[in-house]
């Protein structure tokens, strides 16, 4: 038996919590939100699931379109790497009966941090490899070490958002495809925060579902309220292990989602291609009768 408080966003225009007691742990629970008075009913569940082995889990369910439907709960997941999930975690996710997982991480990553596998035969997984001169993680670990200023980072950050754009289309494209197929979905996509390249990810998805901008914005923001431990520890221990090369401070450009670094790719997007519906057809092959096709499976 458990309690959980997940808070429940732009719910006819009101922001509110709910707790719901008496749970079974191992199991995915959504709920009808019916106004007092009838009309329109909403599905809501947990947007970040109770993991212990991942602290960014999130279902990309439950955003409202331009067109007044909202994203299916329990179709997309989006997360940070999947290394170090308990069993009882385990357990649960296969009870999501996941299909395909995209992962997004070079090799070396997939080295270090060894995906764990569900407890079925699915799902596959597709390695999706998206590579970014200057934050690949042994470099990383060398720079911070040796000391990296803040500035430093930051400039590497805008850099790798702007190459999402006009490097790695192959990799969403292919994402894109695999999505597409029913027979892939559930799906999860991740990398090993779950913050840049799988902040991006999300981000296409959810503009070409019509989710307005605004509220893609505020999901790829959300991971600092669900790192906001993780990055507190981490930026103790940095000091300590740079012997104080590198302050507590200058790391937070590499560990924070930033609105100017996803701002940089829509900007990227806007200078190569005029706007993110013609980045879609042109760049990743999304047309309008493939995003249609997307909205009828995504969309209720």
């Amino acid at each position: 038996s458990i309690e959980r408080t997940e808070p429940v966003a732009q719910t006819w225009g009101l922001t509110t919590s709910v707790t719901v007691r008496g749970l079974d742990p191992y199991q995915r629970y959504y709920f009808e939100l019916v106004p007092d008075g009838g009309g329109q009913t909403r599905i809501v569940a947990e947007r970040r699931l109770p993991l212990e082995g991942t602290d960014n889990f999130r279902d990309i369910g439950g955003y409202e379109s331009r067109d007044g439907r909202f994203v299916r709960w329990g179709m997309l997941y989006r997360s940070n790497n999947l290394a170090d999930l308990s069993n009882d975690d385990l357990r649960y996710l296969t009870r999501l009966r996941v299909k395909l997982v995209c992962d997004f991480r070079s090799e070396p990553e997939r080295v270090r941090d060894p995906n764990r596998d569900l407890l079925t035969d699915e799902p596959r997984t597709e390695q999706l490899t998206i590579q970014v001169d200057g934050v690949d993680p042994n470099a990383m670990q060398e720079r911070i070490r040796t000391g990296v200023s803040g500035k430093e980072l930051e400039a590497i950050m805008m850099e790798a958002y702007r190459s999402f754009v006009t490097e790695h289309g192959d990799q969403w494209k292919a994402m894109f495809d695999r999505i597409g197929e029913p027979g892939n979905l559930p799906t999860i996509v991740h990398c090993t925060a779950g913050k840049d390249r799988t902040g991006f990810a999300s981000a296409m998805v959810l503009l070409a579902l019509g989710v307005p901008e605004k509220t893609v914005m505020e999901d790829y923001m959300a991971t600092n309220r669900y790192r906001a431990s993780y990055n507190t520890w981490i930026t103790r221990l940095v000091p300590i292990y740079s012997l104080f090369r590198t302050r507590a401070e200058d790391l937070s450009p590499l560990l924070d989602a930033r609105e100017p670094y996803l701002r940089a790719s829509l900007d990227t997007i806007e200078e190569h291609y005029g706007d993110v519906d013609t980045y879609l057809e042109q760049g990743l092959g999304v047309t309008a009768a493939k995003r249609a096709e997307l909205r009828e499976m995504f969309l209720r």
